[in-house]
């Protein structure tokens, strides 16, 4: 490898020395003898660049300027960065160790930052989604016809004179729906899968009628996910507008019955806490989990059979309506 001249008579050395006297013209020669020295000392430099080529001897190209380089440093630990990973939506660059923290979605990487945003964004997306969707499955439940309406207003035309007595009014889930069978007198309202806090703004929003007899039942939809403590609270809100709905009626709670996947020692703890939530607003508690066996359900093990909504029906009937015929044996 060539070294780089700094400066020509440096570097040349001997060279320089040795061949110097050729070019030099002598003060008193002629025109003549000063052509011959000039074209001696042009043979002389071609002779020393031919040498220097030989040598490996390049020229100085000059001072060396410094280009200046892009650098990505890593966001995580602000050390250069060869190769990582980047964020899909702020852009920033990690390390692979840095970025371990990060979240991948459909292909797309997302630094622990922009992953917490994004948690937060579509946590509340999904709230207002599910107060859409509730108010959906609202209007979807009280907008229909169902029976018990129809059954009510058809009573109501007909009822005339002292013989007319109030219906007793059912409203619940959907373990609810054929314990009407057992007595013409009961409206049953029936609405699969409803929560404590849908039920009361439903009473709030909705005419249901003037009854007697308000019995409220709530089942374990939200037992298993949600505490119990929470979960009274909800069902004193519910009693509260019952209450200042049919300020004249008798209102029940329902207690929750056994179903599967639930411990019984949980039924049995919010079932206590219903009925300290009725002596707290003076309403009535109905506990219905010694009055039915495991052969009142039906095959999946949440649902009455008509052996199980007789049972119920007949239990409801007691309490709040009128006494119903003897039978013949």
């Amino acid at each position: 490898m060539g070294c780089y001249l700094q400066e020509y008579r440096a570097r040349i050395g001997a060279w320089a020395a040795r061949f110097s006297s050729c070019g030099t013209p002598a003060p008193s020669a002629s025109l003549s003898e000063n052509g011959a020295a000039a074209g001696a000392a042009a043979l002389c430099a071609t002779t020393i660049a031919v040498l220097l080529l030989i040598g490996g001897v390049e020229p100085n190209p000059g001072p060396e300027v410094e280009v200046n380089a892009i650098r990505i440093l890593c966001s995580g630990c602000n050390n250069n960065l060869k190769s990582g990973k980047q964020c899909e939506l702020c852009g920033l660059w990690y390390h692979a160790s840095c970025g371990k923290n990060g979240d991948m979605d459909n292909g797309k990487w997302f630094c622990s930052k922009c992953k917490e945003s994004r948690v937060r964004q579509l946590e509340e997306k999904q709230k207002a989604a599910l107060l859409q969707i509730q108010e959906l499955e609202l209007k979807r439940i009280s907008g229909g016809e169902t029976w018990s309406c129809y059954s009510r207003r058809r009573r109501t035309a007909n009822c005339t004179g002292a013989n007319c007595e109030k219906p007793i009014l059912v409203i619940g889930v959907s373990i609810v729906r054929h314990v009407g069978n057992v007595n013409k007198h009961m409206d049953v309202v029936c609405l699969p899968g409803i929560r404590p806090e849908q039920l009361r703004r439903y009473v709030e929003n909705r005419d249901v009628g003037t009854p007697d007899t308000v019995i409220v039942h709530v089942d374990t939809n939200d037992l298993r996910r949600r505490n119990p403590d929470f979960i009274m609270g909800d069902m004193g809100d519910l009693v509260t507008k019952a209450q200042e709905k049919f300020p004249e009626a008798k209102t029940y709670i329902s207690g929750i019955l056994r179903r599967r996947g639930i411990p019984w020692r949980r039924v049995d703890v919010v079932n206590r806490m219903y009925e300290w939530v009725a002596q707290r607003r003076n309403v009535f508690f109905v506990d219905q989990y010694s009055w039915l066996q495991d052969g009142d359900f039906g095959r999946d093990r949440l649902h009455l059979n008509r052996s199980g909504s007789t049972k119920l029906g007949g239990l409801f009937s007691r309490i709040g309506g009128p006494k119903l015929p003897a039978t013949s044996s």
